[in-house]
Protein backbone atom coordinates (compact mmCIF):
# COMPACT_ATOMS: atom_id res chain seq x y z
CA UNK A 1 0.00 0.00 0.00
CA UNK A 2 1.29 3.56 -0.56
CA UNK A 3 0.01 6.91 0.35
CA UNK A 4 0.07 9.50 -2.60
CA UNK A 5 -0.30 13.62 -1.67
CA UNK A 6 -2.90 15.72 -3.61
CA UNK A 7 -1.20 18.73 -4.43
CA UNK A 8 -3.82 21.49 -3.90
CA UNK A 9 -1.36 24.04 -3.70
CA UNK A 10 -1.58 23.70 -7.75
CA UNK A 11 -5.12 24.27 -8.11
CA UNK A 12 -4.50 27.95 -10.12
CA UNK A 13 -1.23 26.43 -12.20
CA UNK A 14 -1.65 25.77 -15.53
CA UNK A 15 0.85 23.55 -17.55
CA UNK A 16 0.78 21.91 -20.89
CA UNK A 17 -1.88 19.35 -20.97
CA UNK A 18 0.04 16.24 -21.57
CA UNK A 19 2.11 17.30 -18.28
CA UNK A 20 -0.66 17.84 -16.44
CA UNK A 21 -2.95 15.00 -17.61
CA UNK A 22 -0.11 12.53 -17.06
CA UNK A 23 -0.05 14.37 -13.19
CA UNK A 24 -3.55 13.10 -12.47
CA UNK A 25 -2.97 10.10 -13.58
CA UNK A 26 -0.79 9.59 -10.32
CA UNK A 27 -1.98 11.88 -7.83
CA UNK A 28 -4.10 11.73 -4.95
CA UNK A 29 -5.44 14.38 -2.57
CA UNK A 30 -3.72 15.46 0.29
CA UNK A 31 -3.74 14.66 4.21
CA UNK A 32 -3.85 17.62 5.99
CA UNK A 33 -6.04 18.79 9.50
CA UNK A 34 -8.63 20.53 7.46
CA UNK A 35 -9.27 18.02 4.96
CA UNK A 36 -12.05 16.59 6.91
CA UNK A 37 -14.98 18.92 6.51
CA UNK A 38 -17.50 19.59 9.26
CA UNK A 39 -20.86 19.59 7.63
CA UNK A 40 -22.09 23.34 7.61
CA UNK A 41 -18.09 24.27 7.51
CA UNK A 42 -18.78 25.60 3.60
CA UNK A 43 -21.19 28.09 3.85
CA UNK A 44 -22.22 27.15 0.28
CA UNK A 45 -22.72 23.23 1.44
CA UNK A 46 -26.23 21.81 2.41
CA UNK A 47 -23.74 19.35 3.25
CA UNK A 48 -19.73 18.18 2.57
CA UNK A 49 -17.30 15.60 3.40
CA UNK A 50 -13.88 15.80 2.16
CA UNK A 51 -15.55 17.76 -0.70
CA UNK A 52 -14.71 21.68 -1.06
CA UNK A 53 -16.55 24.36 -3.83
CA UNK A 54 -13.31 26.07 -5.54
CA UNK A 55 -15.76 28.03 -8.03
CA UNK A 56 -18.94 28.83 -8.80
CA UNK A 57 -21.00 29.67 -12.32
CA UNK A 58 -24.57 30.96 -12.59
CA UNK A 59 -24.95 30.27 -16.33
CA UNK A 60 -27.45 32.72 -16.64
CA UNK A 61 -30.05 30.35 -14.99
CA UNK A 62 -30.49 28.22 -18.09
CA UNK A 63 -31.12 24.55 -16.71
CA UNK A 64 -27.90 22.62 -17.83
CA UNK A 65 -27.06 18.83 -18.18
CA UNK A 66 -24.12 17.56 -19.83
CA UNK A 67 -20.49 19.89 -19.88
CA UNK A 68 -16.95 18.56 -20.74
CA UNK A 69 -13.91 19.98 -20.01
CA UNK A 70 -11.23 20.74 -22.09
CA UNK A 71 -7.91 23.01 -21.55
CA UNK A 72 -4.06 22.97 -23.42
CA UNK A 73 -1.26 25.92 -23.43
CA UNK A 74 -2.01 26.80 -26.99
CA UNK A 75 -6.56 26.59 -26.38
CA UNK A 76 -6.40 28.17 -23.24
CA UNK A 77 -8.99 26.21 -20.42
CA UNK A 78 -12.35 26.29 -20.94
CA UNK A 79 -15.74 23.86 -19.97
CA UNK A 80 -18.44 23.30 -22.63
CA UNK A 81 -22.19 22.90 -20.84
CA UNK A 82 -25.23 22.00 -23.03
CA UNK A 83 -28.15 23.25 -22.07
CA UNK A 84 -31.86 22.06 -22.10
CA UNK A 85 -35.03 24.26 -21.88
CA UNK A 86 -36.17 25.36 -18.93
CA UNK A 87 -38.86 23.38 -16.47
CA UNK A 88 -39.52 26.22 -14.24
CA UNK A 89 -42.95 27.07 -15.17
CA UNK A 90 -42.65 30.99 -14.53
CA UNK A 91 -39.81 30.99 -16.88
CA UNK A 92 -39.98 32.32 -20.15
CA UNK A 93 -37.95 31.38 -23.43
CA UNK A 94 -36.02 32.79 -24.36
CA UNK A 95 -33.46 34.59 -21.94
CA UNK A 96 -31.41 37.48 -21.39
CA UNK A 97 -27.50 36.95 -22.58
CA UNK A 98 -25.68 39.96 -20.18
CA UNK A 99 -22.75 39.24 -22.76
CA UNK A 100 -25.11 40.25 -26.11
CA UNK A 101 -27.81 42.21 -24.27
CA UNK A 102 -30.41 39.82 -26.62
CA UNK A 103 -32.51 37.17 -25.20
CA UNK A 104 -32.21 33.94 -25.67
CA UNK A 105 -33.07 30.18 -26.31
CA UNK A 106 -30.93 27.98 -24.34
CA UNK A 107 -28.52 26.31 -26.18
CA UNK A 108 -24.58 25.95 -25.39
CA UNK A 109 -22.20 27.90 -23.13
CA UNK A 110 -18.59 28.18 -23.29
CA UNK A 111 -16.82 29.05 -19.69
CA UNK A 112 -13.08 30.10 -19.59
CA UNK A 113 -11.61 28.46 -16.17
CA UNK A 114 -8.42 29.58 -16.48
CA UNK A 115 -9.23 30.77 -12.74
CA UNK A 116 -10.96 27.57 -11.72
CA UNK A 117 -12.17 30.08 -8.68
CA UNK A 118 -14.08 32.39 -11.15
CA UNK A 119 -15.34 30.08 -14.18
CA UNK A 120 -16.77 33.21 -16.67
CA UNK A 121 -19.24 32.78 -19.58
CA UNK A 122 -17.19 33.96 -22.51
CA UNK A 123 -20.22 33.07 -24.94
CA UNK A 124 -23.57 31.29 -25.32
CA UNK A 125 -24.65 29.82 -28.51
CA UNK A 126 -28.30 30.28 -28.88
CA UNK A 127 -30.64 27.19 -28.88
CA UNK A 128 -33.39 26.06 -31.01
CA UNK A 129 -36.76 26.75 -29.55
CA UNK A 130 -38.03 23.77 -27.89
CA UNK A 131 -34.91 21.47 -28.40
CA UNK A 132 -32.51 20.05 -25.83
CA UNK A 133 -29.26 20.59 -26.76
CA UNK A 134 -28.06 18.48 -23.93
CA UNK A 135 -24.96 16.64 -25.29
CA UNK A 136 -21.59 18.50 -26.46
CA UNK A 137 -18.29 17.09 -27.80
CA UNK A 138 -15.46 19.64 -28.99
CA UNK A 139 -12.59 18.70 -30.58
CA UNK A 140 -8.98 21.39 -31.10
CA UNK A 141 -6.30 21.75 -33.67
CA UNK A 142 -8.43 19.50 -36.18
CA UNK A 143 -5.96 17.79 -38.54
CA UNK A 144 -8.26 15.67 -40.46
CA UNK A 145 -9.11 18.88 -43.02
CA UNK A 146 -5.97 20.52 -42.38
CA UNK A 147 -7.60 23.55 -41.13
CA UNK A 148 -6.13 23.69 -37.62
CA UNK A 149 -9.48 24.69 -36.39
CA UNK A 150 -11.42 23.73 -32.86
CA UNK A 151 -14.89 23.08 -33.56
CA UNK A 152 -17.91 21.93 -30.84
CA UNK A 153 -20.90 19.75 -31.83
CA UNK A 154 -24.17 19.38 -30.03
CA UNK A 155 -26.84 17.40 -29.86
CA UNK A 156 -30.68 18.89 -30.70
CA UNK A 157 -32.75 16.28 -29.23
CA UNK A 158 -37.01 16.38 -29.00
CA UNK A 159 -38.41 19.25 -30.03
CA UNK A 160 -40.23 19.24 -33.86
CA UNK A 161 -36.55 18.23 -35.50
CA UNK A 162 -33.85 16.26 -34.81
CA UNK A 163 -29.96 16.74 -35.55
CA UNK A 164 -26.51 17.33 -34.09
CA UNK A 165 -25.03 20.65 -35.07
CA UNK A 166 -21.06 21.38 -35.93
CA UNK A 167 -19.70 24.72 -35.00
CA UNK A 168 -16.63 26.67 -36.00
CA UNK A 169 -15.75 27.53 -32.30
CA UNK A 170 -11.71 28.32 -32.96
CA UNK A 171 -12.39 32.51 -31.63
CA UNK A 172 -14.45 31.62 -28.94
CA UNK A 173 -11.61 33.63 -26.56
CA UNK A 174 -10.88 36.45 -28.58
CA UNK A 175 -14.03 36.90 -31.17
CA UNK A 176 -16.76 34.98 -30.20
CA UNK A 177 -19.49 36.66 -32.56
CA UNK A 178 -16.97 34.68 -35.53
CA UNK A 179 -18.83 31.42 -33.82
CA UNK A 180 -19.97 29.94 -37.05
CA UNK A 181 -22.93 27.39 -37.27
CA UNK A 182 -20.90 24.60 -40.20
CA UNK A 183 -23.00 21.94 -41.06
CA UNK A 184 -26.01 19.84 -39.42
CA UNK A 185 -26.39 15.63 -39.10
CA UNK A 186 -30.34 15.63 -39.72
CA UNK A 187 -30.51 11.62 -41.02
CA UNK A 188 -29.14 8.52 -42.31
CA UNK A 189 -29.01 7.71 -46.53
CA UNK A 190 -32.67 6.63 -46.67
CA UNK A 191 -33.25 2.88 -47.38
CA UNK A 192 -29.71 2.64 -46.33
CA UNK A 193 -30.70 -0.61 -43.71
CA UNK A 194 -33.62 -2.08 -46.22
CA UNK A 195 -36.56 -0.65 -47.86
CA UNK A 196 -37.95 2.24 -46.27
CA UNK A 197 -35.45 1.94 -43.24
CA UNK A 198 -33.13 5.03 -43.04
CA UNK A 199 -33.98 9.01 -43.29
CA UNK A 200 -33.99 11.71 -41.41
CA UNK A 201 -34.17 11.16 -37.60
CA UNK A 202 -36.67 10.36 -35.30
CA UNK A 203 -37.32 9.82 -31.63
CA UNK A 204 -34.07 11.10 -30.73
CA UNK A 205 -30.99 12.96 -31.55
CA UNK A 206 -29.75 12.15 -28.05
CA UNK A 207 -25.63 12.53 -27.12
CA UNK A 208 -22.02 11.58 -29.10
CA UNK A 209 -18.73 11.97 -28.84
CA UNK A 210 -16.18 13.29 -31.21
CA UNK A 211 -12.66 11.84 -31.81
CA UNK A 212 -9.91 14.75 -32.56
CA UNK A 213 -7.82 11.33 -32.98
CA UNK A 214 -9.75 9.37 -35.39
CA UNK A 215 -12.53 11.93 -37.05
CA UNK A 216 -14.86 9.55 -36.12
CA UNK A 217 -18.36 10.84 -34.50
CA UNK A 218 -20.59 8.17 -32.54
CA UNK A 219 -23.93 9.06 -31.62
CA UNK A 220 -27.28 7.74 -30.12
CA UNK A 221 -29.93 8.72 -32.51
CA UNK A 222 -33.27 7.00 -34.21
CA UNK A 223 -34.22 6.39 -37.75
CA UNK A 224 -36.87 5.42 -39.44
CA UNK A 225 -36.88 1.28 -39.63
CA UNK A 226 -36.19 0.95 -35.58
CA UNK A 227 -38.21 1.03 -32.87
CA UNK A 228 -35.82 3.14 -30.77
CA UNK A 229 -32.24 5.04 -30.82
CA UNK A 230 -29.65 3.43 -32.08
CA UNK A 231 -25.91 3.87 -32.36
CA UNK A 232 -24.52 5.59 -35.52
CA UNK A 233 -20.86 6.12 -37.02
CA UNK A 234 -19.98 9.42 -39.01
CA UNK A 235 -16.64 10.53 -40.82
CA UNK A 236 -16.29 13.95 -39.52
CA UNK A 237 -12.88 14.42 -41.20
CA UNK A 238 -14.49 17.11 -43.42
CA UNK A 239 -17.01 18.71 -40.36
CA UNK A 240 -18.89 20.69 -43.59
CA UNK A 241 -19.49 17.30 -45.25
CA UNK A 242 -20.04 14.92 -42.41
CA UNK A 243 -20.61 11.08 -44.29
CA UNK A 244 -22.49 7.77 -42.62
CA UNK A 245 -20.41 5.61 -41.97
CA UNK A 246 -22.41 2.61 -40.00
CA UNK A 247 -24.98 1.55 -37.19
CA UNK A 248 -25.15 -1.22 -34.60
CA UNK A 249 -28.15 -2.48 -32.51
CA UNK A 250 -29.01 -5.00 -30.32
CA UNK A 251 -31.20 -7.69 -31.89
CA UNK A 252 -35.23 -6.98 -31.53
CA UNK A 253 -34.55 -3.21 -32.10
CA UNK A 254 -35.33 -3.31 -36.26
CA UNK A 255 -38.94 -3.08 -37.12
CA UNK A 256 -38.26 -6.59 -39.06
CA UNK A 257 -36.75 -8.20 -35.84
CA UNK A 258 -38.14 -10.52 -33.49
CA UNK A 259 -40.50 -8.06 -31.43
CA UNK A 260 -40.25 -10.99 -28.33
CA UNK A 261 -36.25 -9.78 -28.11
CA UNK A 262 -37.36 -5.83 -27.77
CA UNK A 263 -36.99 -4.70 -24.22
CA UNK A 264 -38.05 -1.20 -24.85
CA UNK A 265 -33.79 -0.59 -24.75
CA UNK A 266 -32.50 2.08 -26.77
CA UNK A 267 -29.23 3.88 -26.95
CA UNK A 268 -28.18 6.38 -24.38
CA UNK A 269 -24.38 6.78 -25.52
CA UNK A 270 -21.70 5.12 -26.28
CA UNK A 271 -18.08 5.11 -24.50
CA UNK A 272 -15.64 4.95 -27.08
CA UNK A 273 -12.76 3.49 -26.42
CA UNK A 274 -10.43 3.85 -29.51
CA UNK A 275 -7.27 2.69 -28.62
CA UNK A 276 -8.63 -0.64 -27.45
CA UNK A 277 -11.02 -0.54 -30.68
CA UNK A 278 -13.66 -0.97 -27.93
CA UNK A 279 -16.83 0.60 -27.68
CA UNK A 280 -19.47 0.23 -24.77
CA UNK A 281 -23.20 1.01 -24.73
CA UNK A 282 -26.08 1.13 -21.61
CA UNK A 283 -29.15 0.88 -23.36
CA UNK A 284 -31.54 2.81 -21.42
CA UNK A 285 -35.32 2.94 -20.86
CA UNK A 286 -37.35 -0.17 -19.58
CA UNK A 287 -34.37 -3.06 -20.22
CA UNK A 288 -30.96 -3.62 -18.22
CA UNK A 289 -29.05 -4.09 -21.39
CA UNK A 290 -25.28 -2.82 -21.83
CA UNK A 291 -22.99 -4.71 -24.33
CA UNK A 292 -19.35 -4.09 -25.88
CA UNK A 293 -18.71 -4.06 -29.68
CA UNK A 294 -15.16 -4.05 -31.84
CA UNK A 295 -14.69 -0.91 -34.38
CA UNK A 296 -11.78 -2.25 -35.70
CA UNK A 297 -14.57 -2.15 -38.65
CA UNK A 298 -16.96 1.05 -38.33
CA UNK A 299 -19.25 0.72 -40.86
CA UNK A 300 -19.59 -3.06 -39.21
CA UNK A 301 -18.82 -3.08 -35.79
CA UNK A 302 -18.87 -6.58 -34.10
CA UNK A 303 -21.12 -7.15 -30.99
CA UNK A 304 -18.95 -8.85 -28.90
CA UNK A 305 -21.05 -9.18 -25.72
CA UNK A 306 -24.39 -8.42 -24.64
CA UNK A 307 -25.62 -8.50 -20.54
CA UNK A 308 -28.87 -8.10 -19.18
CA UNK A 309 -28.67 -6.26 -15.61
CA UNK A 310 -32.19 -6.83 -15.09
CA UNK A 311 -33.83 -7.77 -12.81
CA UNK A 312 -33.15 -6.57 -10.51
CA UNK A 313 -30.95 -3.03 -11.58
CA UNK A 314 -32.17 -0.37 -13.56
CA UNK A 315 -30.70 -0.08 -16.43
CA UNK A 316 -26.79 1.37 -17.62
CA UNK A 317 -26.76 4.67 -18.57
CA UNK A 318 -22.46 5.70 -18.06
CA UNK A 319 -19.89 2.87 -18.44
CA UNK A 320 -15.90 2.94 -18.52
CA UNK A 321 -13.59 0.55 -18.67
CA UNK A 322 -10.90 0.53 -16.08
CA UNK A 323 -7.67 -1.94 -16.15
CA UNK A 324 -6.12 -3.46 -12.77
CA UNK A 325 -2.34 -4.25 -13.33
CA UNK A 326 -2.90 -5.58 -9.37
CA UNK A 327 -5.46 -6.50 -7.43
CA UNK A 328 -5.29 -8.26 -4.37
CA UNK A 329 -6.03 -12.74 -4.79
CA UNK A 330 -4.95 -12.42 -8.29
CA UNK A 331 -1.34 -13.17 -9.43
CA UNK A 332 0.20 -14.76 -12.86
CA UNK A 333 -1.81 -15.18 -15.79
CA UNK A 334 -5.01 -13.97 -13.69
CA UNK A 335 -3.56 -10.27 -14.18
CA UNK A 336 -4.39 -7.69 -15.83
CA UNK A 337 -7.74 -7.92 -15.15
CA UNK A 338 -10.51 -5.53 -17.22
CA UNK A 339 -13.77 -4.23 -15.08
CA UNK A 340 -15.87 -1.99 -16.26
CA UNK A 341 -17.56 0.84 -13.75
CA UNK A 342 -20.99 1.10 -14.58
CA UNK A 343 -23.91 3.57 -13.17
CA UNK A 344 -27.64 3.54 -13.41
CA UNK A 345 -29.92 6.62 -14.00
CA UNK A 346 -32.62 7.56 -11.83
CA UNK A 347 -34.91 9.38 -13.98
CA UNK A 348 -39.06 10.48 -13.64
CA UNK A 349 -41.04 10.28 -10.94
CA UNK A 350 -40.12 6.50 -9.40
CA UNK A 351 -37.15 7.90 -8.55
CA UNK A 352 -38.80 11.12 -6.83
CA UNK A 353 -40.24 11.71 -3.50
CA UNK A 354 -41.46 9.13 -2.27
CA UNK A 355 -39.09 6.98 -4.70
CA UNK A 356 -41.89 4.53 -5.55
CA UNK A 357 -39.29 2.36 -7.58
CA UNK A 358 -38.64 -0.66 -5.52
CA UNK A 359 -34.90 -0.54 -6.72
CA UNK A 360 -33.05 2.68 -6.43
CA UNK A 361 -30.20 3.37 -8.80
CA UNK A 362 -26.64 2.40 -7.98
CA UNK A 363 -23.02 2.40 -9.33
CA UNK A 364 -21.61 -1.59 -10.23
CA UNK A 365 -18.28 -3.06 -10.79
CA UNK A 366 -18.49 -5.67 -13.59
CA UNK A 367 -15.75 -8.40 -14.63
CA UNK A 368 -15.07 -8.32 -17.97
CA UNK A 369 -11.39 -9.37 -18.57
CA UNK A 370 -11.93 -11.64 -21.42
CA UNK A 371 -14.47 -10.26 -23.14
CA UNK A 372 -16.95 -13.30 -22.76
CA UNK A 373 -19.52 -12.98 -19.78
CA UNK A 374 -19.55 -10.02 -17.28
CA UNK A 375 -19.67 -10.72 -14.02
CA UNK A 376 -20.94 -8.08 -11.33
CA UNK A 377 -18.74 -8.02 -8.52
CA UNK A 378 -19.64 -5.00 -6.37
CA UNK A 379 -22.28 -2.44 -5.89
CA UNK A 380 -22.09 0.91 -4.21
CA UNK A 381 -24.99 3.26 -3.06
CA UNK A 382 -25.97 5.85 -1.06
CA UNK A 383 -27.82 5.22 2.20
CA UNK A 384 -31.48 6.63 1.64
CA UNK A 385 -31.80 8.23 4.77
CA UNK A 386 -34.36 11.10 4.05
CA UNK A 387 -33.15 11.50 0.27
CA UNK A 388 -36.73 10.04 -0.72
CA UNK A 389 -38.82 12.26 1.18
CA UNK A 390 -36.96 15.45 0.54
CA UNK A 391 -38.09 15.87 -2.76
CA UNK A 392 -36.51 16.03 -6.28
CA UNK A 393 -35.00 13.01 -7.97
CA UNK A 394 -32.74 10.76 -5.42
CA UNK A 395 -30.21 8.35 -7.14
CA UNK A 396 -27.23 8.28 -9.66
CA UNK A 397 -27.24 9.81 -12.98
CA UNK A 398 -23.70 9.07 -13.84
CA UNK A 399 -20.37 9.10 -13.12
CA UNK A 400 -17.44 11.78 -15.15
CA UNK A 401 -16.65 9.53 -18.17
CA UNK A 402 -13.78 12.57 -19.33
CA UNK A 403 -10.87 13.74 -17.80
CA UNK A 404 -9.75 16.85 -19.97
CA UNK A 405 -12.52 15.27 -23.00
CA UNK A 406 -10.56 12.31 -22.96
CA UNK A 407 -11.86 9.05 -21.67
CA UNK A 408 -11.74 8.29 -17.97
CA UNK A 409 -9.99 5.12 -17.51
CA UNK A 410 -9.68 6.23 -13.51
CA UNK A 411 -5.52 6.04 -13.33
CA UNK A 412 -6.12 7.33 -9.93
CA UNK A 413 -9.00 5.09 -8.73
CA UNK A 414 -11.01 7.45 -7.61
CA UNK A 415 -14.96 8.15 -9.43
CA UNK A 416 -16.78 11.32 -9.17
CA UNK A 417 -21.13 10.57 -9.41
CA UNK A 418 -24.08 13.03 -9.95
CA UNK A 419 -26.50 11.70 -7.28
CA UNK A 420 -29.26 13.91 -8.00
CA UNK A 421 -30.62 15.28 -4.41
CA UNK A 422 -27.42 13.25 -3.18
CA UNK A 423 -24.93 15.70 -4.72
CA UNK A 424 -21.96 14.90 -5.79
CA UNK A 425 -20.51 11.49 -4.03
CA UNK A 426 -16.44 10.51 -4.89
CA UNK A 427 -15.86 6.69 -4.87
CA UNK A 428 -12.49 4.96 -4.23
CA UNK A 429 -12.13 2.18 -6.62
CA UNK A 430 -8.69 0.84 -5.46
CA UNK A 431 -10.38 -2.88 -5.31
CA UNK A 432 -13.49 -3.47 -7.43
CA UNK A 433 -14.97 -5.78 -4.87
CA UNK A 434 -15.56 -3.04 -2.37
CA UNK A 435 -16.10 0.15 -3.42
CA UNK A 436 -16.11 2.90 -0.90
CA UNK A 437 -17.13 6.24 -0.33
CA UNK A 438 -13.39 9.34 0.39
CA UNK A 439 -16.44 12.32 0.57
CA UNK A 440 -19.40 14.11 -0.98
CA UNK A 441 -20.81 17.82 -1.74
CA UNK A 442 -24.10 18.81 -1.69
CA UNK A 443 -24.48 22.77 -2.57
CA UNK A 444 -27.19 24.53 -1.52
CA UNK A 445 -30.01 26.05 -3.76
CA UNK A 446 -30.57 29.53 -4.56
CA UNK A 447 -32.91 32.09 -5.98
CA UNK A 448 -32.58 30.51 -9.42
CA UNK A 449 -33.29 27.08 -8.00
CA UNK A 450 -37.06 25.54 -9.31
CA UNK A 451 -38.60 22.34 -8.21
CA UNK A 452 -37.33 19.20 -10.27
CA UNK A 453 -41.55 18.08 -11.16
CA UNK A 454 -45.14 19.06 -9.63
CA UNK A 455 -45.77 18.24 -6.52
CA UNK A 456 -42.15 18.09 -5.82
CA UNK A 457 -40.05 20.52 -2.90
CA UNK A 458 -37.33 22.54 -4.32
CA UNK A 459 -34.11 20.71 -4.20
CA UNK A 460 -30.48 20.74 -5.62
CA UNK A 461 -30.34 17.84 -8.68
CA UNK A 462 -26.73 17.07 -9.67
CA UNK A 463 -26.87 15.57 -12.95
CA UNK A 464 -23.45 15.63 -14.67
CA UNK A 465 -19.75 15.80 -13.90
CA UNK A 466 -16.67 15.93 -15.51
CA UNK A 467 -13.22 16.59 -14.39
CA UNK A 468 -10.51 18.82 -15.51
CA UNK A 469 -6.80 18.67 -16.15
CA UNK A 470 -6.20 19.45 -12.82
CA UNK A 471 -8.35 16.91 -11.26
CA UNK A 472 -11.30 19.48 -10.21
CA UNK A 473 -14.91 18.56 -10.91
CA UNK A 474 -17.40 20.39 -12.60
CA UNK A 475 -20.92 19.38 -12.18
CA UNK A 476 -23.84 21.10 -13.40
CA UNK A 477 -27.35 20.97 -11.61
CA UNK A 478 -30.88 20.11 -13.70
CA UNK A 479 -32.79 23.05 -11.95
CA UNK A 480 -31.22 26.10 -12.88
CA UNK A 481 -28.89 26.22 -9.58
CA UNK A 482 -26.13 26.86 -11.70
CA UNK A 483 -22.18 25.43 -11.94
CA UNK A 484 -20.25 23.82 -9.21
CA UNK A 485 -15.98 23.58 -9.77
CA UNK A 486 -15.28 20.75 -6.42
CA UNK A 487 -12.29 19.89 -5.07
CA UNK A 488 -11.29 16.72 -3.16
CA UNK A 489 -9.31 17.39 -0.32
CA UNK A 490 -9.52 14.43 1.38
CA UNK A 491 -6.59 11.54 1.00
CA UNK A 492 -6.91 7.56 0.65
CA UNK A 493 -4.74 4.62 0.44
CA UNK A 494 -4.53 3.94 -3.12
CA UNK A 495 -3.34 0.36 -4.65
CA UNK A 496 -2.37 0.17 -7.99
Amino acid sequence: MTRLVHPSTRVLVLAVTVVLTAVYACRTPESAPAAAQAAGADANAEDAQNVRQVGYNDLQGRQSLQLIARSDAANGNWVYVGHQPNDRPDDEEPQMNPITGQAEINGTSIIDITDPAKPTTRWHIPGISGANHRGVSVVYDYKHDTSGRDYLVRSSDTGKEFRFQIFDITDRGTNPKAITLVSEITGTPPNSCGPGCGGPFITRAHKGFWSEESGYYYTASGEPGFRNTLLHIWDLKDPKTPKFVGRTWLPGMKDTEDKALYQGQYVHHPTVDEANNRMYIGFRNTSGLMGAWDIVDRANPKLLWSYDTKPPNRGPHTLTPIVYQQLPNFHGDALPRTYLFMTDEAAGPEDSAPCTSGVRTRAYMFDVTGESRPTQVSQWEVPVGDFCTKGGRFGVHQHAEFVNGRLNRHENRIAWLAYFNAGVRVLDLSDPYNMKELGYYIPKTNERSHRSAEGQAVQIQINDVTIDHRGLAYATDRVGTGLFVLEYTGDRDETQ
